[in-house]
């Protein structure tokens, strides 16, 4: 049985671009990397918010997962707990079209002081198509 995908309308004009990619810099001859589909650029968006810190963003200065407050506490069970929970209440409140298919946060296996994230994504209207982001963040080794 085929189930129908509802893509956006502006998804079907392959010439349009949608928005920026991040990183900004383009080595297809543009001065900039551009979207032309809506989950690509809810991956940019989704990128944007967990790297950018409160205050980063002018005029609102609570975007943001601000995972550099998380850069020096001690690498426990706690610190995965609040980093997951951290991400999920942000885009639940800044990015609430994203559906978080996955969202796993452990501790890396080859350093201690690393918090490995991995996080699925898919558009709200659009659970077929999925984009994911791998990133680390360090803490301070427990001693």
């Amino acid at each position: 049985m085929a189930i129908p995908v509802q893509r956006p309308i502006i998804d079907n004009q392959s010439n349009i671009a949608i928005g920026l990619d991040l990183p900004t810099n383009s080595n297809q001859g543009s001065l900039f990397k551009m979207n032309y589909l809506t989950i690509d650029q809810a991956l940019a968006n989704a990128k944007n918010l967990i790297y950018t810190n409160h205050g980063e963003r002018p005029m609102h200065p609570y975007f943001g997962c601000n995972l550099r407050a998380q850069l020096f506490e001690n690498a426990t069970e706690d610190l995965i707990d609040n980093i997951g929970n951290t991400i999920e209440e942000n885009f639940k409140i800044w990015l609430p079209y994203i559906f978080i298919n996955e969202l796993l946060v452990e501790e890396s296996e080859l350093y201690s002081n690393r918090v490995n994230i991995r996080l699925v994504i898919s558009l709200q209207n659009n659970q077929i198509d999925t984009r994911s982001i791998v990133l680390e963040v360090n803490a301070v080794e427990q001693q």
